[in-house]
């Protein structure tokens, strides 16, 4: 691999390490591949399994893709390319396809290569088109799409570099608060996160005043602080959040 393709692949991942959560990671690894990889028309789709995730009602969509999703949803997605067989072995083994390994690799199915000729082409002006497999908090899955109308947009050095950086990506990935509400809470203080624990067990202001020897002022400041901090808008929604990170 060329130098190039070495810092390409440390800027990804350091862009993507600073997420502190998962919408966080979506929105900076979109934004690191237009920057890094001159992408400007990237999605970034999810699900519970890997055939679940052309079913995603609200993608995040950067460029062109933003415009496409409407007539993907209603009439290609179950024609994605790669939901097929081959695409699908691409990515579980190596986290990144191409349309254009596809294409050497054999045929393809009749409604995917309408997929492809109608909607991704004649549409769409996209020439090229990759997909990367990530693997998300709670076993959940990513598929990442990149679309150019470049033919060579993505040849086999900026594919090696995707596929390089993809597992560590997934690590990055699986290990992030799903909701920013939930990252809010991990980066409480420790007297902050004592009142949350009091407050989920059901205690008055009043009452955990007098549990950590504090006036109730004082703890009236801590919920509004911590409220303001997690984005909840109530102490109900502040305790329903402790309690579904327990």
């Amino acid at each position: 691999m060329r130098k190039l393709d070495y810092e390409r692949a440390f800027d990804v991942l350091e862009d993507c390490d600073r997420a502190a959560s998962l919408p966080d990671f979506k929105e900076q690894m979109v934004a690191s591949l237009g920057t890094r990889f001159g992408l400007r028309h990237v999605s970034f789709f999810a699900g519970a399994t890997f055939h679940n995730v052309f079913g995603d009602h609200a993608p995040l969509t950067e460029g062109n893709t933003e415009k496409m999703l409407p007539e993907y949803q209603e009439r290609w997605s179950r024609y994605d390319v790669f939901s097929t067989p081959a695409a699908c072995r691409q990515l579980v083994s190596s986290g990144v396809s191409s349309l254009s390994e596809l294409s050497k690799v054999g045929a393809l199915p009749a409604s995917a290569n309408a997929y492809v000729r109608h909607f991704l082409q004649a549409t769409w002006g996209m020439e090229t088109a990759a997909a990367m497999r990530l693997e998300l908090p709670g076993g959940h899955t990513a598929l990442v799409g990149m679309f150019d109308g470049c033919a060579d947009k993505l040849g086999p050095s900026e594919l090696s570099t995707l596929r390089m950086v993809s597992r560590q990506l997934s690590a990055i990935s699986r290990g992030l608060p799903v909701t920013r509400s939930r990252a809010a809470l991990a980066g409480l203080s420790d007297r902050q996160r004592e009142v949350v624990r009091l407050l989920a067990d059901g205690l008055s202001n009043a009452q955990i005043a007098e549990t950590l020897s504090l006036a109730e002022d004082s703890v009236k400041k801590y919920v509004s602080r911590i409220l303001s901090l997690t984005g909840c808008q109530s102490r109900m929604e502040l305790a329903l959040l402790a309690r579904s990170r327990a």
